[in-house]
């Protein structure tokens, strides 16, 4: 990475604890509110719903997930702009800084779990398809690994959209979204209603694929005119249209619904997030305590990642949540907010140190740069010249 760039990785790490709480605090809510009484304001499903924006945040606290596609197409596309990614190096990155403690879990889950493993289930979820049927189905332990397989789909084609962005700008990207969008568009139609929302746009590739792009997008803009995003106010627009556009989600009940806007979404949420993204990387340049600490947690949110589904299982099985206010869903967060997400960063830090950063510091630069040109050699000496007698 451009060493003009490396202080922003902290604002960076902001945004990735900002992501992994989210999530926490949308899984917990979801999770606990159910056995603290009846819960209202829930559909048929069981999902929650509230006219308070902020709350909203939380009840669609999945959107975090978008957040981590935005950011991991942006983060990677400020380093690699401008350069070859050497193939073979930038996939074996991304093995050691995601399979150290996929592969501990997966060890220890089948040891818990036999029933939801055999050969070619882990081998499926090795190979990154762990987001289709006949992955490995360890319960809580791997609730989440669907996201890791989205992105290790996203690591084998970055390459090559990296290097389209290079050459061509980002109108290429947004050709190739809009040619996504239509052909998406059309699988929807010809399904005619019988496809499962959920499967083609949030789990897969197929509909996260543009919040990958959009982050590249925001990348370039960042890399090329980064000063016209800086700004406090240029940061408070996108997030609070973010915010209106995740109220929005929920009160028209859009994630269990099969309505085709459902096919916009991807891109209205990764266009926003990704606003977000660039006017916070952009501005927000602290390195005091707080920032320092808050950068931590992003720096380990992969953990937190996946282990936090895990923790909100284990106190829902033994009851261990707070019934302070008599509104479920209130105490559902707040026991989120002071047990699941304390007990989870915990987890993490051990995680992280024992198993994640140890095998963080094998990795090998993979961008590509032009070899230098050699030394000019010195003119060679001009031959005498006999003048014919």
């Amino acid at each position: 990475m451009r060493s003009s760039n490396r202080q922003y990785l902290v604002s960076v790490d902001h945004l990735r604890a900002y992501a992994a709480v989210l999530v926490l605090l949308c899984h917990g809510t979801h999770m606990i509110s159910p056995y603290l009484r009846e819960t209202p304001n829930s559909d048929a499903h069981g999902w929650l719903y509230s006219e308070n924006p902020l709350a909203t945040l939380v009840l669609e606290g999945h959107s975090g997930v978008a957040l981590f596609m935005v950011l991991s197409g942006f983060i990677f596309t400020i380093g690699a702009l401008g350069k070859d990614v050497h193939y073979g190096r930038f996939l074996g990155n991304r093995v050691l800084r995601i399979f150290p403690l996929y592969i501990a879990l997966i060890i220890l889950g089948i040891g818990a779990h036999k029933q939801g493993a055999d050969l070619s289930a882990v081998l499926q979820s090795l190979v990154g398809l762990g987001n289709l049927p006949g992955s490995l189905d360890l319960g809580a332990v791997s609730s989440m690994w669907w996201a890791i397989a989205v992105e290790l789909q996203f690591y084998l084609l970055f390459p090559l959209f990296s290097r389209l962005l290079t050459k061509r700008g980002p109108v290429a990207l947004f050709k190739l979204l809009a040619a996504i969008a239509v052909i998406r568009a059309l699988v929807w139609a010809s399904a005619n209603g019988t496809i499962s929302v959920n499967s083609m746009l949030y789990y897969s590739l197929a509909g996260r694929i543009d919040q990958f792009l959009l982050g590249m997008v925001a990348a370039w803009f960042f890399v090329h005119h980064r000063e016209r995003f800086q700004g406090l106010l240029k940061v408070a627009v996108p997030t609070a249209l973010a915010t209106g556009a995740i109220w929005a989600f929920n009160q028209t009940h859009a994630f269990h619904e099969r309505q085709a806007t459902r096919l916009l979404w991807v891109d209205v949420e990764g266009a926003l997030w990704a606003l977000v993204v660039l006017t916070y990387v952009a501005t927000i340049s602290s390195t005091g305590i707080v920032s320092r600490g808050i950068a931590k947690v992003g720096e380990m949110s992969f953990s937190v990642y996946l282990l936090h589904y895990m923790v909100i299982t284990a106190i829902v099985s033994r009851r261990w949540w707070f019934e302070l206010t008599g509104r479920p869903v209130v105490d559902a967060f707040i026991t989120a907010a002071v047990a699941v997400l304390p007990i989870t960063l915990a987890t993490a830090v051990v995680t992280f140190h024992g198993i994640e950063r140890p095998f963080l510091r094998w990795r090998r630069a993979y961008l590509l740069t032009d070899p230098p040109k050699p030394a000019a050699l010195p003119p060679a000496p001009k031959a005498a010249v006999v003048s014919p007698r």
